[in-house]
């Protein structure tokens, strides 16, 4: 099943797909892709969780995929209008499709960011969050050479759509065709580790009862450790983060090539969603 939303004034059409599980469906996944990363390579994960019993959504970020138009110098967004925006339109589409489950958001990478900064922003309104593979960019999560690797790309994206309005991403090597606030809102946060930038109240992780699990994939060195606790610690003063080793032989990045052996991170979310039977009452109450 597809459907679509309509993002930024209508300057994007964005497909979302659909995967109703055979029964009613406890819960609603609703996958957000890492950058530049198509809906459809999340196919076999979102196979997965419907044979386990869950409905997914899976939606192409603005202007990637089978979205259009592709961000340039005139269609662009940030994550301020992902987060107050294009994932509330995804939750409603969710409550339309399947209105008796409960919505989870489902985020790897730039995904598991949005996700978070979601509930952030939302404490009043919790939805679970499901981190895979992201951690929160700030350089100083990483070691050694990888403190530079971090805001050196991040000064080079910023300088390359400040000149052309877009970044070239898969000329370059790093996700799809991205907009430029996007990119800027991602450069900010590798040098300072804050969102403060974005203009959004966001609680403290004391006062914020969202459930969440975040899954660290070993080896991976674009999410270490570290850089994932410092994402979770948004939303949650005492994280619960899963290790997994990668799927994948070790020549293949962790980061993504989880994507295409999902089993185990599957197992992991179905186990944390039927052990938390928090989630459906604490969801349903606070809807």
């Amino acid at each position: 099943m597809v459907d679509a939303l309509q993002f930024a004034d209508g300057n994007f059409h964005c497909p979302v797909n659909l995967y109703p599980a055979a029964g009613e469906g406890t819960h609603t996944l609703v996958v957000l892709p890492a950058l530049g990363v198509a809906a459809r390579k999340y196919d076999g994960l979102a196979q997965r969780l419907m044979a386990a019993g869950y409905n997914i959504l899976v939606a192409d970020w603005p202007g990637q995929g089978e979205s259009q138009p592709r961000p340039n110098r005139r269609f662009d967004y940030g994550y301020r209008q992902l987060v107050t925006e294009f994932v509330p339109k995804l939750l409603d589409l969710a409550g339309q499709h399947f209105p008796s489950s409960v919505p989870v958001l489902l985020g790897h990478s730039l995904g598991g960011h949005i996700a978070t900064l979601h509930a952030a922003a939302h404490p009043d309104r919790p939805v679970p969050v499901i981190g895979v593979a992201c951690g929160n960019i700030h350089y100083r999560h990483w070691d050694g050479l990888g403190k530079l690797l971090t805001p050196s790309a991040a000064l080079a994206f910023t300088l390359i759509t400040a000149v052309l309005g877009y970044l070239p991403g898969r000329r370059l090597g790093f996700g799809g065709q991205e907009a430029r606030s996007l990119m800027q809102d991602w450069g900010r946060v590798a040098f300072s580790g804050q969102y403060r930038h974005l203009g959004l109240t966001l609680a403290s992780a004391a006062q914020n009862r969202v459930d969440s699990l975040y899954i660290q994939m070993e080896g991976d060195h674009f999410a270490p450790p570290a850089s994932t606790l410092g994402l979770a610690a948004l939303i949650q003063a005492r994280p619960h983060i899963e290790r997994l080793p990668s799927p994948r032989p070790p020549e293949e990045n962790p980061h993504s090539a989880w994507l295409k052996a999902p089993q185990s991170v599957v197992d992991c979310i179905d186990g944390w969603l039927r052990r938390d039977s928090r989630l459906s009452e604490e969801s349903a109450g606070a809807a």
